[in-house]
């Protein structure tokens, strides 16, 4: 049988080992990860969500029932100042319908050299999942490539540029749409249907959050009661936020866009961004965390609970049973040593 208790860790964790771990999952060290974490998850357990996506960068509608196959992401690279044979990883690449092949990139901020690891990495796409390798006329035709940017809206270029010159003289122009994810409100994604990208939102809430620490170093008690105003505030917000979704994918749910399982899904990877960005903040992450772990439970987790107070009500009436039997035995002893008495002595 599946362990699905894995699945749902965080139901045995409290606050402390989540703030322990900078509000990140047990088996990931790092924010990257985290995000990558979550496209991986999303794309994986349910292919299906990347389609409103494709649509929205590149405007080409594919049938629901399109087959979806994650490609490999891991390429070797030779590097040439010391020849040594590297890897470099991709976030995310897949084919739909055996013919369209994808490339899309999380990052977090804007950096001019993404375009450079885009273009590395759509080479090595181009030249691993060639078609016509028994063509005489080569032929080497990049992936449909994007950047998820997933915090903040500024100086996010609509699509990345490069030029190309070539040593005959021609030139080309290598361009990757981009998609500003904090850029979407809840009401424009459930209208294109980019589930998603809800994970993500959260990011936008944590400039907004003091952390305990400063807090706690404040200069004048003004200062501190004002950051807790923005505490208070940014548990307000999270909770509107967090209660608006779920009545996005309810509905998402009802008009046949997503499965049940989906909007669960969504709703597990949506509980590990908002931990991440509240985690900072004691109470906030602890209010986060009582305010998102009764929706994550499935029938199996209420299954385990129950097993679990069975298990504990055994142990407790063994113990009692125990305690019973071994106050019977000194009873049984009284009685005898009463009775040996008795025999000796007669009636008293």
């Amino acid at each position: 049988m599946t362990n699905t208790r894995n699945m749902y860790h965080l139901h045995s964790k409290d606050i402390e080992d989540i703030i322990h771990n900078n509000g990140l999952p047990d088996e990931i060290s790092t924010e990257t990860q985290l995000w990558d974490l979550i496209i991986k998850k999303a794309t994986y357990s349910s292919p299906r969500l990347l389609l409103p996506l494709i649509y929205e960068i590149y405007d080409k509608k594919y049938p629901d029932d399109s087959t979806i196959v994650p490609l490999s992401t891991e390429y070797s690279v030779e590097r040439s100042d010391t020849k040594e044979i590297s890897t470099i990883k991709a976030d995310l690449t897949f084919c739909v319908n055996d013919s369209d092949i994808y490339h899309f990139e999380c990052e977090i901020t804007y950096n001019g050299l993404i375009t450079i690891r885009m273009f590395e990495y759509d080479v090595h796409a181009a030249l691993n999942y060639r078609t016509d390798a028994k063509n005489p006329q080569l032929i080497l035709e990049f992936p449909k490539s994007a950047v998820l940017f997933l915090q903040g809206t500024k100086k996010i270029p609509d699509q990345l540029s490069c030029l190309i010159k070539f040593q005959d003289g021609t030139s080309h122009e290598y361009r990757v749409p981009t998609v500003k994810v904090q850029s979407y409100t809840l009401e424009e994604i459930k209208e294109k249907h980019l589930c998603i990208l809800i994970p993500f939102l959260p990011i936008r809430f944590r400039r907004r959050i003091p952390s305990d620490r400063t807090i706690q170093s404040a200069k004048s008690p003004d200062k501190q009661y004002n950051l807790k105003k923005a505490v208070q505030k940014s548990k307000e917000e999270l909770t509107y936020f967090f209660q608006e979704t779920i009545l996005i994918l309810d509905q998402e749910v009802a008009d046949g866009f997503l499965t049940d399982g989906e909007k669960k899904l969504i709703l597990w990877l949506l509980q590990k961004s908002m931990l991440r960005i509240s985690y900072r903040n004691k109470n906030l992450c602890q209010e986060v965390y009582y305010m998102t772990e009764p929706v994550l439970k499935l029938p199996t987790d209420e299954l385990f609970e129950v097993i679990h107070e069975r298990d504990a009500l055994k142990r407790a009436c063994s113990k009692k049973d125990a305690e019973l039997a071994d106050q019977n035995a000194k009873l049984a002893d009284q009685d005898a040593l009463i009775a040996e008495y008795k025999r000796r002595f007669g009636e008293l």
